[in-house]
């Protein structure tokens, strides 16, 4: 007895295939309605958000023509930020007090504090430890950005994304003055610890000078004392040799250097007792009965030292820098960015429309899938039954 084996025919019918999905039509409609249902479902129950975007820009340069002495000073004490030559110095511009507020922003504590007081916050986060509650409050702050300029963007952007338009804008805008507030603090203090830091370095120069004054009149009663000894030596030679006044002819010798006659006596080799023991006594007393500032004032490297203690005690960069300092205190912050969180364009992160079409297509092709499959199931049972 031969064994009647099923054949199977691999080739597509497609009058077949529409007339297998006809038949299960309603199976097909079952289960795309069942998930357009759900997916109206899923879209009433998903918490909507809201991407939020405005530019922020820099301060015009007439906010800060104020600041224009300040940046003169930092120059004049070679202070002044230069990328390449001086990239530890300072600048107070435009610029540099917009990327620093910006770094103060991306430090996320202002926004953390912000959001540490919302009643949205604080629900979802009830019941973490407080590292826990530190990491999504960080979760949350990371949500609102400052985001730099793009190649197709020009401006810089303020962009968040929240639950709730309107709050989130709210928790932006309080959250960038705080940063403005900290950014003016960060500002002042730099400029208040440069002045300190030359007070300082001024006194250590002056500290420094006065050693030196010191050094200048030791050195001096040194050589005081080695002139005392050889005027003392020169006196008791007068004495000896009984020269009251002075011996030397100096009119003569004034005379002959005058008419570029030749003499082979040097002043300066003439010996000094010649002057006379009355002459040498007096210096001797003279110089003994010199003051302290009489000492130091005759001093060689006297007078340059005072002229650098002079430059330094005259220098007014400190208290100038403090000045500018209070300057940036008064000032208002808020002018130093523009911003406007009104003018922000607004999308709803909630796609229902989306949502309900792919649920639709996705519940008719499981209905398609489905009945073919049950149609190929069904035909090789009855295949097989035949067999």
């Amino acid at each position: 007895m031969s064994e009647v084996r099923p054949t199977y025919d691999d080739e597509i019918d497609l009058f077949e295939l529409f007339k297998t999905l006809w038949d299960g039509k309603w199976k097909i409609i079952s289960t795309t309605f069942v998930a357009a249902l759900i997916g109206v479902v899923f879209s009433v129950n998903k918490p909507n958000s809201f991407e939020v975007s405005t530019a922020i820009q820099i301060a015009k340069p007439s906010v800060f023509l104020p600041y224009t002495t300040l940046n003169s000073l930092l120059k004049q004490k070679g202070l002044y930020y230069d990328k390449e030559l001086n990239e530890g110095g300072y600048k107070f511009n435009r610029e540099s007090v917009f990327n620093t507020f910006v770094v103060e922003f991306n430090d996320y504590e202002e926004m953390v504090d912000v959001l540490s007081e919302d009643e949205f916050v604080k629900q979802s986060i009830r019941g973490l430890d407080d590292s826990q509650k530190q990491k999504a409050l960080i979760g949350f702050a990371k949500k609102f950005k400052i985001v730099p300029p793009s190649n197709k963007e020009k401006k810089w952007h303020l962009k968040f994304e929240w639950h709730n338009d309107y709050e989130g804008r709210s928790l932006f805008s309080v959250a960038l003055q705080k940063t403005l507030i900290n950014t003016q603090k960060t500002l002042k203090n730099n400029i208040d610890e440069l002045a300190k830091a030359i007070e300082r370095q001024n006194t250590y120069k002056l500290e420094k000078l006065q050693d030196d004054l010191n050094a200048i009149k030791e050195n001096e009663k040194e050589k005081i004392k080695k002139r005392i000894i050889f005027l003392n030596e020169q006196y008791s030679i007068a004495i000896e040799l009984g020269i009251e006044t002075n011996k030397l002819n100096a009119n003569a010798l004034s005379q002959n250097s005058q008419n570029q006659i030749s003499s082979s006596i040097n002043p300066n080799d003439v010996p000094y007792y010649l002057r006379g023991s009355k002459a040498i006594k007096k210096e001797i007393v003279l110089i003994e009965n010199r003051s302290e500032e009489d000492i130091l004032l005759m001093a060689d490297g006297k007078v340059e030292v005072d002229k650098e203690i002079a430059l330094i005690q005259n220098d007014k960069s400190s208290s100038q820098l403090k000045k500018a300092a209070k300057l940036i205190e008064r000032d208002n912050p808020k002018d130093w960015v523009v911003f406007n969180m009104q003018l922000a364009d607004a999308n709803s992160q909630k796609k229902s429309s989306l949502y309900i079409a792919l649920s639709i297509v996705l519940g008719g092709f499981v209905g398609v899938i489905y009945v073919l499959i049950s149609n190929v199931i069904r035909k090789r049972k009855g295949h097989l039954e035949k067999a």
